[in-house]
């Protein structure tokens, strides 16, 4: 913006239309950039709201066929559930019905029944109609169907799971179990009370020593089942106990497989359970403590020789601490992060270390030897949401919830989709003249080149006026001048008066004599007069001196008569020196005009040429003109080539119409 103060010409015109084009060619690429991008955001949310839409159109399709799926897939499952169940129910306990398993539907979610058949194809509930032999068999199938189905680590703990068992059918119970683990690739820890000669020769055994009163201690077979591992295999090596409850200090060595702590009830078997839950399920109490111990610490040894130690510490902070060490008992750092975390929450590293967690809430891995039912108490939905974890079934489920996901989505990409669209369309109408008022920004912008150009040679123009009106200005100066110096005297003028300055000083010095001799004349008076007092000396006898005498005397009178007249005639000249009419510095004045007639010439030279050249930038301006039709090429107003070099008012915007 210009000052309000600054006048009106041409180059401020012309400034103003530039930095006006200036703004709106920036406007105009800001309203091409958004034009771009509005018209690539239309085509992606029209590509998007379409592909919604034809997704939404499948939709009952695909519901379908996921139904579809999932029962062939539940079917299959089922199916081949009951073949396992009742091959091993029957194995354990021959003779037993088959366990069938009925799949239907529980608020659009698959619910599974377990039950056995009857002779007369009736069904019966496995817990409630049949006895407790059925009840751990189908239990311990279950839950090792579980652990794998997880997906997570492959490690069970069973407590006392065949205390409902014939002693007779415990070594079938095992061998079924040993079975299905190798063939499962489950770890698995086995807790009984059975007599130890009921067990085959493939497991791995331990048992009980000591009483809890003098500190409980576990026989197991360590060196061979350290022999069993390589450092890479994954799986437990050991469970260590130090001053857990009637534990002073027992190692527990386990191999791959089924092993077996076996020992009279009472005598600590199942604290080995409670150790193994506080670890990886956190649920501990005080009384895990050996009683006058600090704190009690269980040690796990896992792949790579390294060891999982947990510790709890009554009235301390934190109360429950888990670490990771080497074999060297140090720390396990990785990644900038050292494995040790304390509080009462289970850390996420030990999870991920060793695969044991809950599974829909249930303790799948650990079980509690007062809970040795598994998942047949559960709801039938539950049973099927348990026994489909991590697999096909699994699968298709998560499918199921990510296509009701996205109908949802597509649903409201449809509805915001359209309301965008129409937004955008609006916005893009507005737009549609935009390339038009490009094309007259650029067309504005090459007449402002051609204004800016006739501005530049405009200016020059103005330029060289200004210069003759200075030269004109300068001529009617030297002419003021000429005339005046015309009435000085010339040359000629100052010679006379050089001659009358060298007269005067001759006179002067013609004076000065003059009143030296007035001087020397009155100095002859006096002594004339005193010569006239002297008295008449007797005439000498020498006639030769008396004559000389008298004709010293007779000089003297002459003198004397001319002296008395050259003071007649002196007497009436002026006692001081005349003073000269002229001033000293009359030479250099004489000069000086000189000088100034040379330039007056000069000066009456170079006005006619700045006549000249005035002429010559009327007739210029007169073409310039005669080209814009007789009107200022800055203003638009009419204007004559003498008016527009001399000063020419230009109009303000809107004057010019």
């Amino acid at each position: 913006m210009r000052p309000a103060e600054q006048p009106v010409t041409a180059p401020v015109i012309l400034a103003d239309l530039q930095d006006a084009l200036t703004r709106a060619g920036r406007l105009l690429v800001r309203l091409e950039a958004t034009r771009d991008r509005d018209r690539d955001a239309l085509a992606v949310r029209t590509k998007t709201v379409a592909a919604a839409k034809g997704r939404l159109a499948q939709r009952d399709a695909i519901d379908t066929y996921l139904r579809e799926l999932q029962q062939d897939a539940n079917r299959r499952s089922v199916a081949t559930f009951e073949t396992l169940l009742t091959a091993l129910v029957q194995e354990v306990l021959p003779g037993e019905k088959p366990v069938r398993l009925d799949l239907t539907t529980e608020r659009g979610l698959p619910a599974l029944d377990i039950g056995v058949e009857r002779p007369d194809g009736g069904r019966e509930d496995v817990l409630e109609d049949n006895g407790g032999a059925m009840t751990n068999v189908v239990g311990m199938a279950l839950r090792l169907i579980a652990v794998v189905k997880a997906g997570v680590g492959r490690f069970l703990a069973l407590d006392e799971a065949d205390c409902w068992i014939a002693p007779d059918r415990v070594p079938a119970f095992y061998r079924v179990l040993d079975d299905g683990a190798a063939r499962l690739g489950v770890q698995c820890l086995a807790i009984s009370h059975h007599d130890i000669a009921g067990f085959d020769a493939g497991l791995t055994v331990s048992r009980i020593a000591g009483r809890p009163e003098t500190g409980v201690a576990i026989d197991g077979p360590a060196a061979s089942c350290a022999a069993a591992w390589t450092p890479e295999m994954p799986g437990f090596r050991f469970i260590r106990l130090i001053d857990v409850q009637g534990f002073a200090e027992a190692t527990l060595p386990l191999a791959p497989g089924v092993n077996a702590l076996v020992g009279p009830n009472n005598h600590g078997k199942s604290t080995v359970i409670r150790a193994l839950r506080a670890v990886f399920y956190g649920e501990v109490r005080d009384s895990l403590v050996r009683a006058g111990a600090g704190a009690a610490r269980v040690e796990i040894g896992v792949a790579g020789g390294r060891v999982l130690r947990y510790v709890r510490q009554p009235k301390r902070t934190p109360v429950n601490l888990w670490s990771l060490h080497e074999a060297d008992g140090t720390l396990v750092q990785e990644n900038g992060t050292t494995f040790e975390t304390g509080g009462r929450d289970v850390p996420a590293w030990v999870e991920r270390l060793c695969g044991i967690t809950r599974v829909e809430d249930l303790d799948v891995h650990v079980a509690h030897q007062k809970f040795p039912v598994f998942l047949l108490g559960e709801k039938p939905a539950r049973r099927s949401a348990v026994l489909s974890i991590g697999r096909e079934a699994g699968l298709i489920r998560d499918m199921q919830a990510l296509q009701r996901d996205r109908v949802t989505d597509d649903q409201r990409t449809v509805r915001e989709g359209e309301r965008e669209i129409t937004r955008l369309r609006e916005a893009l109408a507005a737009l549609d003249g935009l390339d038009e008022s490009g094309r007259a920004l650029h067309a504005l912008g090459d007449e402002t080149a051609t204004l800016a150009e006739a501005a530049a040679r405009l200016s020059a123009r103005e330029a060289l006026a200004d210069r003759l009106a200075r030269a004109d200005r300068l001529a009617t100066g030297a002419a003021a001048r000429a005339r005046v110096l015309a009435d000085l005297p010339g040359p000629e003028t100052g010679a006379e008066l050089g001659r009358a300055l060298a007269e005067a000083r001759h006179r002067e010095g013609v004076g000065r004599r003059v009143l030296a001799a007035a001087t020397d004349l009155a100095r002859a008076a006096d002594r004339a007069a005193a010569l006239a007092d002297l008295p008449v000396a007797p005439a000498p006898r020498d006639t030769g001196q008396a004559t000389a005498h008298a004709a010293r005397l007779r000089r003297l009178a002459r003198d004397l008569a001319d002296a008395e007249r050259r003071a007649a005639a002196l007497h009436d000249l002026p006692t001081t020196l005349p003073q000269p009419v002229l001033r000293p510095d009359a030479v250099a004045t004489a000069r000086r005009l000189a000088e100034i007639g040379r330039h007056l010439a000069e000066a009456r030279a170079r006005e006619a040429a700045s006549r000249d050249g005035l002429a010559a930038a009327e007739a210029e301006m007169a073409a310039v003109l005669a080209a814009t039709g007789g009107r200022c090429p800055a203003c638009g107003t009419p204007a004559a080539p003498a008016t527009l070099l001399a000063g020419h008012r230009h109009a303000r915007s809107g004057e010019a119409a």
